[in-house]
């Protein structure tokens, strides 16, 4: 029927559009309020890098998550499944966390925390999340202040995984030790699963800060805009 055309034609739509204005299309993506986690990443790092082609990511996601899956069982808990993905994304690809470049702004983006192997919380939980996704394996994004983290919240033993830390599982209450840490005493709305356009607005606020500290201010002033964008955006879904 009509409807792979329409696909095609809304691909070719979008190419041509993205050739223009990343900038525009991001900004169309935060007023739709239909946010959808890889797109979302794809639209943001495209207003820093235009000529992302994210078919190279998405390939590559997928070849993890065809590695990952050789090891899973699917009726094996999630726990026990996660660990294999450990396994993988952190021995086999060897991705860890950026201790030495914590705030380089290139470790918000995908495509640069693939090449480099390097990220930070929000970024390398957010690759686990698209991978784990692609096996099947239902984790929650947790943005917990100080630390972002990744939860299997389903079932009666729940678990937080620490992407930063080598996907170092956590308990509820290591969790709550670290939101102490931020002086937060009760941290229960921490510890539950964070909406994809608060997990966006999260990396638009860690690259505001980042240009800000490299005195690079108009990327600053741009992700500024994003995040006003989102506010907007979630106070006219709120009326």
């Amino acid at each position: 029927g009509a409807e792979p055309s329409l696909g095609r034609h809304a691909r070719s739509f979008l190419a041509e559009l993205g050739a223009d204005d990343p900038v525009g299309d991001f900004r169309a993506f935060i007023r739709s309020f239909r946010y959808e986690l890889e797109s979302g990443c794809f639209l943001l790092e495209r207003t820093v890098h235009p000529d992302l082609e994210w078919a190279g990511v998405a390939r590559f996601l997928d070849a993890m998550a065809e590695r990952c899956r050789e090891f899973i069982e699917p009726d094996a808990p999630v726990f026990e499944n996660c660990k294999k993905i450990n396994r993988v994304f952190y021995h086999e690809y060897g991705f860890q966390g950026d201790l030495d470049h914590f705030h380089d702004p290139e470790n918000n983006f995908l495509g640069s925390v693939i090449r480099r192997r390097r990220g930070i919380p929000i970024s390398l939980s957010v690759l686990y999340l698209l991978v784990s996704d692609r096996c099947g394996i239902a984790l929650d994004p947790i943005g917990a202040p100080g630390r972002f983290l990744l939860a299997h919240l389903e079932g009666p033993d729940p678990f937080y995984i620490d992407a930063f830390d080598r996907g170092r599982f956590r308990t509820e209450e290591e969790v709550r030790q670290i939101l102490l840490t931020c002086n937060i005493e009760d941290g229960a709305e921490y510890l539950l699963p964070s909406p994809i356009g608060e997990v966006l607005c999260r990396f638009c606020r860690n690259l505001v800060h980042q240009y800000t500290i490299r005195n690079e201010l108009r990327q600053a002033r741009l992700f500024a805009d994003f995040i006003r964008e989102f506010e907007d955006a979630y106070e006219r879904e709120s009326h």
